[in-house]
């Protein structure tokens, strides 16, 4: 019985012998055990047992290496971390705790597995990286939380794109070659424990350091460093916005732009800084950064805008069902653009489309009425058709919308919805706004020491949505940067020897208070607002929104708000027909995959109302300009792209025509002669103060072709006189200032201290 127990003994303390020694070192990882779970994963986790017989992972795997024409070249294989967690709880604590052990592991078994699956050789098959993404809750961090204990552990954050390095090369493997002459013996090394060490004594000649690199027989991969900042929802009151840098490597490069929302998956990790280069010596600070294994947008932006701008091939149709193409999308995303055709596609008892309904209904439930403005604010989400680039120039596809009126006319909440519902986008306030901040930046690298370009609000939100609040209070230099942006679309920068220009391809949606804090309906928009005359006119829809009196409406108003808040209100609140997900996902949709081209029959209808706006009012009066015609034809494009249509039709050009003169045209109407004067917004002053001011120059003229120098108030007095034969209003002192100046100019008199004299030959 002794020597059986001994014997036992010894076969339990080998056995643990055993086990200790499959541990990975300075781990508690069992390699073993993390091979056996992960492959049991890979071949028997069903994500859908209802409808899905085979492993999930499995046939992904099979179809991956399927679409891989060139199989040398390997692959890379998404793998979701809620459904290791699913699967087995132990195998994603480990992946979590160790991933610089755990992945390479998963890489392996997935190589080996593919092998396996697909009958191949070893030389067959080029790597398999596995690409966690899709963490739990618990492991997704905030950017200022991150703290030491999350080092080396495997963590996701959440934020938006600001600046992205140019790509470097990175070393993978090295050849040294040895340079006595007889010898010229060459060594790879690889790259461990990102160092790679050279060589420091010659195995076939036995020199010593006599070893140099050979750039050209080594291996690189390409490198990018992005700088990730938090999403303004994140960021407490009264703090600034952390950032961290995140370095993506090999195909990871070049995936995402300044301003995308993206939540990156990958390991924390902490570099020493040495202070002075060449030296050993390090700082005891490290430097932070996230070694990301996988990129994915955002729930607010799931797919990148299409770039139509480049294209010169057709663009792509409905009817092809590319947005259905497992090759290309997801599984969600295939069911996501099922439920949004079918959303699009549905009708009332008429046979008529009910989506545009709907959508307004959802947009801003908790604004009263403005449903003309809520429309508005829906075509330029949507905006129109991006032109490919040719000689003939471009045409922009977006809307620049501007609301203006009074106080508490919920402008800056609708600007809140827009700039919640837009797939990509900037919101930012006027008074807070620079032009630095709002076109681009010139910063020093913090690691390589070179001075960059970091994107600004318009730049970061290009092919999207730029929200500017308190426009009216916007600094003067910030306001002259627009011009260029609404129209040309770029943001040219010549700082610190860099020369460039950035795309800018915005819509800006702005809002403006009246100067006078409540808008005077007997003066003109321009005059109200105070804003740069030609920068007007780069708007397509103007909308004034003035707080009328009325009972009734005023009662409404007051038992909406109440029922916001009160007791009765809350239980018969009514759901928005489409929830916000829903909405983002079906205006990502639409721009991504619509594009409208109008008709003939639109067409001729879109020339008969230009003509028909052109030819209104008196012929001294601009009503029409061919940006108005411009403007019409995005707006009918974005109706189109509203319903899912490919082609714009009349009843679209109709609604554009209707929008525009609900909008703008009743902004551009002159207080004074009551007819639409478009040519104020150009010049910034009205029809009736332009004929004015000419018959005040008239009969300067006049008096002064008619006697000598006289004084100033005498010269007021005459004048005034005339103005009351006439029957006229008489006049104040700026508009006497402004005849004097314009007579001056015009060179029909001349000041001489307070005395006025009628301009003649000079005398010698």
């Amino acid at each position: 019985d002794r020597r059986k127990r001994l014997i036992s003994r010894c076969v339990f303390f080998s056995a643990m012998a055993m086990e200790e020694g499959s541990f990975i070192y300075g781990t508690t990882i069992n390699e073993q055990e993390v091979v056996r779970e992960f492959r049991e994963f890979i071949v028997k986790f069903v994500q859908n047992k209802e409808e899905e017989t085979e492993a999930t992972y499995l046939r992904q795997l099979r179809k991956t290496w399927e679409l891989q024409e060139d199989k040398t070249r390997g692959i890379k294989f998404p793998v979701q971390g809620s459904h290791v967690h699913q699967f087995s709880t132990t195998l994603y604590d480990h992946l979590v705790s160790y991933p610089t052990e755990v992945v390479p592991i998963f890489d392996r078994e997935l190589w080996k597995i593919s092998t396996e699956v697909l009958d191949c050789e070893a030389g067959e098959l080029g790597n398999c990286q596995a690409q966690i993404y899709g963490l739990l809750d618990k492991d997704t961090r905030v950017m200022r939380c991150m703290n030491p204990t999350d080092i080396e552990r495997l963590i996701t954050v959440k934020g938006i794109v600001i600046r992205c390095s140019d790509l470097t090369p990175d070393m993978n493997a090295a050849v040294f070659r040895c340079t006595t002459e007889d010898c010229k013996h060459e060594v790879q090394v690889m790259l461990t424990h990102w160092t790679i060490d050279e060589p420091t004594k010659c195995e076939l000649c036995g020199a010593s350091h006599s070893f140099q690199i050979i750039h050209n027989d080594c291996k690189f991969t390409d490198r990018q460093v992005l700088k990730l900042q938090e999403t303004p929802e994140l960021v407490p009151d009264g703090e600034t916005p952390q950032n961290v840098a995140i370095v993506v490597f090999d195909d990871l490069v070049n995936q995402v732009r300044p301003g995308d929302r993206v939540q990156v998956t990958g390991i924390y990790r902490a570099a020493p800084v040495q202070r002075i280069r060449n030296w050993r010596m390090c700082s005891s600070v490290y430097r932070t950064y996230v070694d990301a294994i996988a990129l994915e947008y955002a729930k607010r932006a799931e797919a990148p805008i299409m770039d139509t701008t480049v294209l010169t091939q057709e663009l792509p149709k409905l009817s092809e069902e590319r947005d259905l193409d497992p090759a290309h999308n997801s599984e969600d995303d295939i069911r996501w653009n099922r439920r949004i055709r079918e959303l699009g596609a549905e009708t009332d008892d008429q046979g008529n489309q009910t989506i545009v309904g709907k959508l307004i209904n959802s947009f801003a439930p908790s604004i009263f009425e403005e449903d003309e403005v809520k429309k508005g604010l829906l075509c330029q989400l949507f905006g129109g058709t991006a032109k490919p680039v040719s000689s003939k120039g471009r045409c922009r596809p977006e809307i620049n919308t501007l609301l203006c009126g009074d106080p508490s006319t919920a402008k800056s909440q609708l600007l809140q919805y827009s700039y919640k519902l837009a797939p990509r986008g900037v919101y930012t306030s006027g008074k807070g706004s620079s032009a630095v901040g709002l076109t681009a930046s010139i910063n020093k690298d913090p690691v390589t020491k070179e001075l960059v370009l970091e994107s600004g609000a318009l730049v970061l939100s290009d092919r999207g949505l730029c929200c500017i609040d308190e426009f009216d209070k916007m600094d003067e230099n910030a306001r002259a940067i627009l011009h260029e942006v609404m129209e040309q679309q770029t943001v040219s920068v010549a700082k610190s020897g860099i020369v460039c220009s950035l795309n800018a391809r915005t819509a800006i949606l702005a809002s403006a208070n009246p100067a006078d804090s409540c808008y005077n309906p007997k003066l003109s928009v321009v005059e109200n607002i105070k804003l740069p005359k030609n920068l007007m006119t780069r708007f397509d829809l103007i909308w004034l929104m003035l707080d009328r009196r009325n009972r009734d409406t005023d009662h409404r108003l007051a038992m909406h708000l109440l029922s916001m808040y009160s007791e009765g209100g809350q239980k018969i609140k009514v759901e928005p027909e489409v929830d916000a997900e829903t909405f983002r996902r079906y205006v990502t949709f639409a721009r991504q995959w619509i594009f409208p081209v109008i008709s003939d029959e639109a067409a001729e209808v879109l020339s008969a109302s230009y003509m028909d706006l052109r030819n209104q009012g008196s012929r001294e009066v601009i009503t029409a300009t061919p940006r108005i015609l411009e403007s019409l034809i995005r707006i009918s494009e974005s109706l189109a792209k509203m319903e899912l249509r490919e082609t714009v039709l009349a009843s679209d050009v109709n609604e554009a025509v209707r929008l525009l003169k609900a909008a703008t045209y009743a902004a551009a109407v002159d207080p004074e002669t009551g007819l639409i004067d478009w040519e104020q917004l150009i010049v910034g002053v009205s029809a009736g103060k332009r004929k004015r001011m000419k018959d005040l120059e008239l009969m300067l003229q006049e008096l002064m072709g008619s006697s000598e120098a006289m004084r100033e108030d005498s010269v007021k007095a005459a004048l005034n006189e005339k103005l009351a034969e006439r029957k006229e209003p008489l006049m104040n002192d700026s508009e006497f200032s402004s005849a004097i100046r314009a007579a001056e100019q015009a060179g029909i008199l001349r000041r001489n201290m307070k005395m006025i004299e009628p301009a003649g030959p000079v005398s010698g």
